[in-house]
């Protein structure tokens, strides 16, 4: 330790400075002559100043200025009885003195003195240095530190109140800080100060407050405070202090609220989106479900949470699961699918979009997902689909049971109704009539499909061709199928042609786009019916252009020659007999003729159905051709539906081919056969081949042909069947059957 003594000039002392010395070898003197003007400021590392009390106060100052931070101690001489504290005033706390007579005395333990007071002085400087680093912290912090006494007075505000609260740093000193706290946090704000002023121990306190900004707003702090012992000797204390550092959290407390915000706002979104939302582990466990999952599984989140897929989903749907699930943690990466499910037995699709969650570190550690249901977008994609692939299969129907037979697939395909039917109006019952049927209505309904016009639904829509649609209808006041397990259906009018119906055995919600839906296709099936109708009706009339054509040029032709031939003989001759064979001639051509107008007629079709006695009938056609001296019998009083004048032609050209080919003595019989009746004669009868070109529309015979054709017309109108065969008298013998 390095020691410089000061000393007045006298040599004695330097001589005792010297046994000081000696008597502790590790202590270095250096005598300096504060009189002589010695340059001591050469001196370096000093660790203590010895400064005899004979040297002036201005050398003091002057030695201090030099070594700041050297402890100095007084060397008393013989006044040292006198010597009191306030000598010592003018020195730092870490000062000290020694007797001058110790030096000699007892040199070891003035060393001993040295030591321990260079060492209290570098203690007390390493304080000063920490407080004066703290205090530096403090200065230019940017939190607010502000000191209060046990009231809640402001004793002291760090620098940063400026750039924080507006206020200069004593401009709050000696206010009330309670009186600058939001009127809502005063008294919890109050109440953490009280417990930690009062405590015995010293307590932290913690407070969120709002305080009030120089300019009127409200700064949100976060505050932490302690109390501390104050000076003792503060006049102006009554003991303790209480330090608060206080940090602006206002945006810090307006981005929480913003999260909170933004998190309830995404909670509701949650909460009320029907699309699906969940989180899975890496275990596939789910952790996170919304309601709307909640609702399309019916069961509550504490039940779902914790399980696995194949815990939740139906077993045909798990292993498509998964596999989406593994892929989105293989490859990284979301995925997007659109998954068909059957779910309570109900086909649901949804548009699903996993993603990876990662962690801090980048490793995936959940999936999200949601789901957005497309159920009924994907149904009505393809029923636009079916509908458009429906067209080119209708144009190449060419039948009515071909067009009922592609109607109904598609109707049961694009309407998602498999009870499916086409019912057609059946004139002679007053009722609609089942064409053609999906396989589930034949097994479901057999032919109860069948409703008599105007007394049920299918009959009204027919009627007014309003559509009907009920998506319940054992609830529905306008539905009337309560005698059916049928719960929804669409019935669509046909046109003139009947009606399209589609039903199911599960309630449904039609929506618009269903109803358009069946409006297009039942447009579809009406313009292909018409359009078959007006082909098959162009078709039976080239037919009969053809037929007739034929007629005009054989059949009509001899006669008429025949006549003309007749006409020139007589001319030539004079002889008038031979316009009788004209007359024959022409007659011949007339009654070719009139075939030819009744046949036309036939084509054009049955107009009205009405009930009659099958007697009657007969009776009235028997009486209106000529009969010579044949006779009729009718053996059956059976009434009978048709289109009575078409049936009266029926008869009239049954009985003349009947006199025509067996003679004016000939015997018609009409009876009734299970299910129609027949007509029959005793005269010669009709070869079994014959009958076959007959009924195949072949005949030299032009009478017969047109008379045959006639009655075949008019069966097949009715929608009967024609068969001939022989009589019990071995004549010919015509049935009916199918007659209602």
């Amino acid at each position: 330790m390095h020691v410089c003594w000061f000393v007045p000039g006298a040599l004695e002392t330097g001589e005792h400075a010297r046994s000081l010395e000696r008597a502790n070898h590790g202590l270095t003197i250096t005598v300096v002559d504060a009189t002589s003007g010695e340059d001591w400021t050469r001196t370096e590392s000093v660790d203590c100043v010895l400064y005899h009390d004979g040297v002036s106060s201005i050398g003091i100052e002057t030695i201090r200025s030099v070594w700041p931070t050297v402890p100095f101690v007084y060397v008393v001489g013989n006044g040292a009885d006198e010597f009191g504290t306030d000598v010592l005033a003018e020195l730092r706390p870490a000062d000290d003195w020694v007797d001058e007579r110790r030096l000699v005395a007892d040199p070891a333990l003035v060393a001993t003195r040295l030591r321990r007071t260079v060492e209290r002085a570098r203690e007390i400087e390493k304080l000063r240095d920490r407080a004066a680093h703290f205090s530096g912290l403090i200065e230019n912090a940017s939190d607010v530190v502000t000191v209060l006494d046990e009231n809640g007075i402001v004793r002291y505000q760090s620098p940063s109140i400026r750039e924080v609260l507006g206020y200069d740093q004593e401009e709050l000193v000696g206010e009330y800080t309670f009186d600058y706290i939001h009127p809502d946090d005063v008294e919890d704000a109050a109440e953490v100060f009280s417990e930690a002023a009062t405590s015995e121990e010293p307590h932290t306190g913690r407070a969120v407050f709002r305080y009030r900004h120089k300019d009127g707003s409200w700064v949100h702090f976060e505050a932490v405070g302690q109390y501390l012992p104050s000076d003792a000797d503060d006049a102006e204390s009554n003991g303790r202090e209480y330090v608060v550092i206080s940090r602006d959290i206002t945006e810090i407390r307006e981005t929480t609220e913003e999260l909170h915000s933004t998190r309830d706002q995404l909670q509701v979104i949650l909460d009320n989106t029907p699309a699906v939302v969940y989180m899975k582990d890496l275990e596939q466990r789910y952790l996170y479900v919304n309601p709307a999952f909640e609702q399309l599984f019916e069961q509550s989140r504490d039940e779902i949470l914790g399980k696995r897929s194949e815990d939740i989903h139906p077993d045909v749907n798990v292993e498509q699961i998964n596999e989406m699930d593994r892929e989105v943690l293989s490859e990284r990466e979301s995925n997007k699918y659109v998954e068909d499910f059957r779910i309570d037995g109900k086909r649901r699709v949804f548009f699903n979009v996993r993603a990876p969650l990662f962690d801090a570190d980048g490793d995936p550690y959940a999936i999200y997902g949601i789901a957005t249901e497309i159920t009924e977008r994907k149904e009505r994609e393809e029923s636009m689909q079916a509908l458009a692939e429906a067209g080119p299969r209708l144009l190449e129907c060419e039948t009515m049971e071909s067009v009922g037979s592609v109607a109904v697939s598609v109707a049961k395909s694009v309407l998602n109704q498999p009870i499916t039917a086409i019912l057609v109006p059946d004139e002679r019952d007053d009722v609609l009539r089942p064409i053609v049927m999906t396989d589930e209505a034949t097994d479901l309904l057999g032919d109860s499909t069948t409703t008599t016009w105007g007394s049920g639904i299918a009959g009204r829509v027919f009627s007014t061709g309003d559509r009907h649609a009920s998506g319940d209808v054992s609830t529905d006041s306008t539905a009337d199928r309560s005698d059916t397990p049928i719960e929804s259906e669409i019935i669509v009018p046909l046109g003139e042609h009947g009606v399209l119906f589609a039903g199911s055995t599960e309630t449904r919600e039609f929506d618009e786009h269903d109803l358009e839906f069946a409006t297009i296709l039942g447009a579809m099936i009406q313009g292909t019916i018409d359009r078959v109708d007006r082909e098959r009706q162009l078709q039976t009339k080239n037919q009969r252009l053809e037929e007739f054509s034929n007629v005009l040029a054989h059949d009509l032709r001899n006669p008429l020659a025949v006549a003309k031939g007749y006409v020139e003989l007589a001319r030539e001759t004079g002889n008038l007999d031979h316009l009788t064979d004209v007359e024959e001639g022409v007659e011949r051509a007339m009654s070719i003729m009139d075939g030819l107008l009744a046949l036309a007629r036939t084509g054009q079709g049955i107009t009205d159905f009405e009930e009659g006695a099958l007697e009657r009938l007969a009776t009235e056609a028997w009486s209106s051709i000529e009969t010579r001296d044949a006779s009729l019998r009718v053996e059956t009083d059976r009434p009978i539906t048709a289109d009575l004048g078409w049936l009266q032609q029926l008869f009239e050209n049954a009985f003349r081919n009947a006199v025509e080919h067996g003679g004016s003595g000939v015997s018609v019989r009409v009876g009734a056969i299970d299910g129609g009746f027949y007509i029959a004669d005793d005269g010669p009868g009709i070869d079994p081949e014959r009958r076959d070109r007959l009924l195949e529309g072949d005949s030299a015979d032009g009478d017969v042909r047109f008379g045959f054709k006639i009655i075949q017309d008019v069966v097949d109108a009715h929608g009967w069947e024609l068969s001939i065969g022989e009589s019990d008298e071995g004549g010919a013998k015509f049935e009916i059957v199918g007659v209602r």
